[in-house]
């Protein structure tokens, strides 16, 4: 049987991967996309999810367009890492097909989850901004969406946007916290500790550019993405982060390690806002600590199996 799943998604280089590894995985029955802003504005983000369900022959699948902000302060883009467009700045035509529906992402989480209760797997591609707005529609939302995959955070290795601090959770650490310390669900945080080092390269890209429609349109927006990493990683290539998000919920093999701790989000810290801190002391009594006690476990990845990864990624988008 398919797991029931919602990609929640701020649609640049690596989320376009991850959609579409969705679409291609029989392991997964993709019920919603919802937008939200992070990599671009939630417009970009929107536009680009649309014409990827189209690409992808699955116009058929709801598009519920989702916040335009975090819940406290500004958007900051990054457009040197994902494009003006972020896809690339791969020139695609406007969506002619799918448009989003009248109900917010938040709004549709709700309905569908109510719909289908403790069924579904909500994986969130970018800010929880719009999860947040579905707790605060629906406070037992956890009663009916039993987990959440999140590809945020960085608990054990550096963060991207700053010292500290991964993309995700730092666009809007209010409501990631929020959704860390809600309880009554599993949150596993697929983050920067497995990510950062799950890269496809040049010849992935070659193999991708010799497939499908589907692979050479995946394959147009890589190059811009790969050479922002190119100093990074000292080769051609480019973090997969979204992609191996997605391939951990259709083939949970790909997880070869992975701990459950206290996770909490630093939300006032000049230097540290938006770091996911975990507390990795063994007792768990968290000395008492009343900022840490009854904090809820997150299930964090530590280790993955690249290669099986790498592997389905590239096989079912080529085709």
């Amino acid at each position: 049987m398919s797991i029931k799943v919602i990609v929640d998604t701020d649609t640049g280089v690596d989320d376009a991967m991850g959609c579409a590894l969705a679409l291609r995985s029989p392991e997964l029955d993709v019920l919603a996309f919802t937008s939200v802003f992070g990599n671009v504005s939630v417009e970009l983000t929107t536009e680009n999810t649309a014409y990827l369900m189209e690409v992808f022959g699955r116009t058929d699948i709801p598009l519920a367009k989702g916040a335009g902000r975090a819940l406290v302060g500004h958007p900051n883009y990054s457009p040197f890492v994902h494009g003006d467009d972020g896809v690339g700045n791969a020139g695609f035509p406007k969506a002619g097909v799918v448009k989003p529906i009248k109900q917010s992402a938040a709004e549709f989480t709700v309905e569908l989850a109510r719909a289908h209760p403790g069924e579904i797997t909500y994986i969130a591609l970018g800010p929880l901004t719009n999860l947040a707005l579905a707790l605060a529609i629906d406070p037992d939302l956890p009663n009916y969406l039993p987990r959440v995959v999140w590809m945020g955070g960085a608990a054990f290795v550096p963060g991207n946007v700053t010292a500290v601090a991964e993309a995700d959770a730092w666009h809007d650490p209010e409501s990631a916290q929020m959704v860390l310390q809600q309880g009554g669900w599993q949150v596993d945080m697929v983050g920067l500790d497995v990510t950062d080092d799950t890269i496809l390269d040049e010849s992935d890209l070659k193999r991708l550019e010799a497939g499908s429609e589907q692979a050479r349109y995946i394959a147009k927006m890589m190059p811009f993405y790969m050479r922002f990493y190119s100093a990074k990683l000292g080769q051609y290539a480019c973090a997969a982060h979204s992609a191996l998000t997605v391939a951990v919920v259709a083939d949970p093999a790909i997880i070869t390690a992975a701990n459950k701790y206290p996770v909490q989000v630093e939300l006032a810290g000049r230097l540290t806002r938006g770091m996911t801190i975990a507390d990795r002391r063994t007792n768990n009594s968290n000395g008492g600590q009343p900022d840490w006690k009854n904090t809820p476990l997150t299930n964090i990845l530590t280790d993955v199996d690249r290669e099986r990864f790498r592997e389905m990624f590239l096989s079912r988008i080529e085709v």
